[in-house]
């Protein structure tokens, strides 16, 4: 492939210069944004006219100065398109051994665009916020004084005093959810993940909202697949699964039925889905879906709402590690799945008086295979290692999503292996091998940590934390097997799949 092939193939502007100045060439896309003005240039100096007036000067003293000395410079700026709009850029100067210079210049105006969006987004939360605290004193005031009047007031004006204490606390309850969105957009919200009943949350939900769904003739349906148990905030789970079952019963057909369905997935994780046969949605509302505000068409009917029910719970669900999703068919109906995080709960807690003391690897026997436990913030990453070992070692891996649940699965599983990422959510490996280290029921279980970093004075600090072993990770199965047959003893040693071969 020629030089000119490639550099027309390259997306960002790209400049070859002499060592004298004089232009050798140029990319298509350098072509394509000088346009005319490259017409006649034949020297560097000819076009510092493309850069922004106020940088040209000191820009290229600083240039020639830097490449002299370290053969490279690099730098943001703004060059002028065209129509002499500037434009934001990421510019790399190098030069060569032969003493050729070759300027590099990548459009930053996504990024830009992002970063400004950004900004407008925490400033429209911010003055949200302020207003509703700004709203909320006036506000608190008159239900007070609305409340004493209620208290005396005749009974010909009653039933107008309760009318400004519900329309009062009506407007409350919206100022509460735009302050809540507000903190949760800006990384303020309060959120206190432990592990939570699902069923015992939906079944109460579903009681709460029962006579909204009596009035419509709605039967509702549950199917728990199991006992599952998320790792959410209890009072946050249930304000999304109240807003979700509601928005199903308000939306979903007269005698239709709302289905609650609770199924575990891949990679430790839960999903809980609510489903309605109602109205739908088009395509075209999908989009805007979990905007503030935005009640896609329903404004023009009779059902009330203030359009951040969804906003809120997306916003929630996201807060606590999860994911929203939602998918529609107008005149079908409507699904809105939650994914959290999964606690596996499989094994009950231990006898207090049951020997707990005791190394895995000093176990008879295995007769149910290996059992790991696994501590992972990545659900790919937990659905990949529980693969490999039930496919190498027929395991049982414990999928634990934080460090903070860490010490209770090993309790409860008593797994012959504990493997640890080395960044977690709330923690560090080397952190959490400090905490199982001091715990007498977990010191002596051999640990493996999943460590992205080679830095061999990193590996090392593992290891003197108590990692047995320390895997490379994008993960390597082989190297995984290799290290969990190491580090759980010879008596693993034929539980290995010796058609298992290293990964590329």
């Amino acid at each position: 492939m020629s030089s000119r092939t490639l550099l027309d193939a390259l997306s960002d502007l790209v400049v070859v210069v002499g060592g004298d100045g004089r232009l050798l060439d140029l990319g298509a896309a350098a072509r394509a944004f000088l346009g005319d003005r490259i017409t006649g240039v034949t020297h560097v100096r000819e076009l510092l006219d493309v850069v922004e007036p106020t940088a040209r000067g000191p820009v290229a003293e600083v240039v020639v100065d830097m490449v002299l000395r370290t053969g490279e410079w690099r730098g943001s700026g703004h060059l002028l398109d065209a129509a002499g709009n500037p434009v934001p850029f990421d510019v790399t100067v190098r030069m060569d051994r032969a003493g050729w210079i070759v300027i590099v210049a990548k459009d930053t105006s996504d990024r830009h665009a992002r970063r400004v969006a950004e900004q407008e987004s925490r400033a429209k939360d911010e003055f949200m916020a302020r207003l509703g605290h700004e709203l909320r004193t006036p506000l608190n005031a008159m239900l007070g004084f609305a409340q004493l009047l209620e208290l005396e007031a005749p009974s010909n004006l009653l039933e107008d005093v309760e009318r400004i204490i519900t329309g009062g606390r009506h407007m409350q309850s919206l100022i509460d959810d735009v302050l809540d969105l507000a903190r949760l957009r800006a990384g303020r919200g309060e959120i206190i993940k432990a592990p939570v009943n699902v069923l015992e949350i939906v079944e109460g939900v579903v009681e709460l909202v029962e006579p909204l769904a009596q009035r419509r003739g709605i039967r509702r349906v549950i199917h728990p697949a199991e006992p599952l148990v998320a790792d959410a905030d209890r009072r946050r789970l249930w304000q999304v699964l109240l807003n979700l079952v509601g928005n199903a019963l308000k939306y979903g057909r007269d005698g239709g039925t709302v289905r609650v369905g609770i199924v575990p997935v891949t990679g430790g994780r839960l999903r809980i889905e609510v489903e309605d046969d109602g109205i739908g949605l088009p395509p075209d509302a999908m989009g805007r879906l979990f905007r503030p505000f935005e009640r896609l068409g329903a404004e023009r009917t009779r059902v009330e709402g203030s359009g951040l029910g969804l906003a809120l719970s997306h916003a929630l669900v996201t807060a606590m590690g999860g994911v929203l999703t939602a998918a529609s068919r107008q005149g079908v109906g409507s699904v809105f799945a939650v994914v959290l995080d999964a606690v596996d709960v499989r094994y009950p807690h231990p006898d207090p008086e049951e020997d707990m003391f005791t190394p895995a690897a000093g176990r008879a026997s295995l007769p149910d295979g290996l059992r790991v436990v696994h501590v992972s913030g990545d659900p790919a990453t937990r659905a990949m290692v529980s693969q490999a070992l039930a496919r190498s070692f027929s395991a049982d891996t414990v999928s634990v999503p934080r460090g903070a649940l860490a010490l209770d699965a090993v309790r409860r599983a008593r797994p012959h292996i504990i493997m640890i990422d080395q960044q977690l959510p709330d923690t560090t490996a080397a952190e959490l091998l400090g905490e199982l280290a001091a715990d007498p029921r977990a010191a002596n279980i051999p640990a493996v940590v999943l460590s992205a970093d080679d830095d061999p004075a990193e590996v090392l600090r593992l290891r003197h934390a108590g990692a047995r072993q320390v895997v490379p990770s994008p993960m390597d199965t082989g190297a995984l097997v290799i290290a969990v047959s190491s580090a759980a003893g010879p008596q693993l040693a034929g539980l290995a799949d010796p058609g298992i071969q290293r990964s590329a």
